[in-house]
């Protein structure tokens, strides 16, 4: 299973051998894994990630290709459109911005109202028919919608992309405070978490540093989890980002982590949380650092 994934959302300002370097670092430490959008700046992302890729073609057999369709950025009417026709058409514009025969990995971006399986499923066999597609999976989608759209699919959905973190937990903590009235208690998750362990769905978490606005790493608002960090990292020296990082892993689900930085150094610092495992007792003063209770 995938540990890291490099996420390629703010990569539109870089040049092409700036994006090579950021490839290179990211395969140095054993992440292969790249991920995409159509509405990625506007396409652009992919456009240059392409262009980095004609560059250097040798390095198309070495990455894991991973985009996603279904956001539909309409001035006249922001919306979500899961038709087959929208989604054969997405893929097929992504492969070609990226400049390649066929991409690893297809997700539908967010869940679609109107959204029918079986058509959905239309566009999944095509492209499968086509060879331009290996896998599929979904982003921000619930376990109940994931099970109705597998319902009319024959490939299998592999991967849900959502947004999990220290600071962003939801479906984790959920479970540990069912049936209380509090906040904690509430049922946000729709039962996701338990549905993709049971049904081999990979999350990937996006946002895993990311506060209400910025990142929650080195933010005062939160003087007892920083603490607590910058001593964990020392503790296993690294830096609080890995330990963040480590944070997710421990979790037996199995998440992949979704990293945005486009800085190699950073990549190679963070990467270092796959050596880290992090106590029990550790991990749940993390959750506690946040003034969070448990029952």
């Amino acid at each position: 299973m995938d540990k890291f994934i490099q996420g390629c959302m703010r990569i539109k300002d870089m040049t092409a051998s700036e994006v090579r370097e950021l490839i290179d670092a990211n395969l140095e430490v054993g992440i292969n894994v790249f991920d995409h959008a159509d509405i990625y700046g506007g396409g652009e992302c992919e456009t240059l990630f392409g262009k980095a890729l004609k560059e250097a073609p040798q390095l198309r057999d070495k990455i894991v290709l991973q985009t996603k369709g279904g956001i539909v950025k309409d001035l006249s009417c922001h919306r979500y459109d899961n038709s087959a026709n929208y989604l054969i058409d997405c893929a097929h514009k992504s492969i070609k911005r990226l400049g390649v025969e066929k991409i690893d990995r297809f997700l539908i971006h967010r869940p679609d109202a109107l959204f029918n399986p079986d058509d959905v499923a239309k566009a999944f066999d095509t492209l499968t028919s086509e060879g331009v597609v290996e896998e599929f999976g979904v982003s921000n989608f619930s376990g109940s919608q994931i099970e109705l759209l597998q319902s009319g699919c024959k490939q299998k959905l592999l991967y849900n992309q959502i947004r999990v973190s220290l600071f962003h937990c939801p479906m984790i903590e959920y479970g540990m405070n069912y049936n209380r009235y509090y906040d904690a208690g509430v049922n946000r998750d729709g039962g996701t978490l338990d549905y993709c362990r049971l049904n081999g769905v990979q999350i990937q978490c996006y946002s895993p540093y990311k506060g209400n606005k910025k990142s929650f790493i080195g933010d005062i608002k939160y003087p007892k989890l920083n603490k607590l960090l910058k001593e964990l990292a020392f503790k296993y020296d690294v830096t609080p980002n890995a330990i963040v990082a480590s944070w997710l892993f421990k979790h037996p689900a199995g998440f992949a982590v979704i990293n945005g930085t486009t800085k190699p150094e950073r990549v190679k610092q963070i990467a270092k949380a796959k050596d880290v495992t992090l106590t029990r007792s550790e991990w749940y003063a993390l959750y506690h650092s946040l003034g969070r209770k448990l029952p």
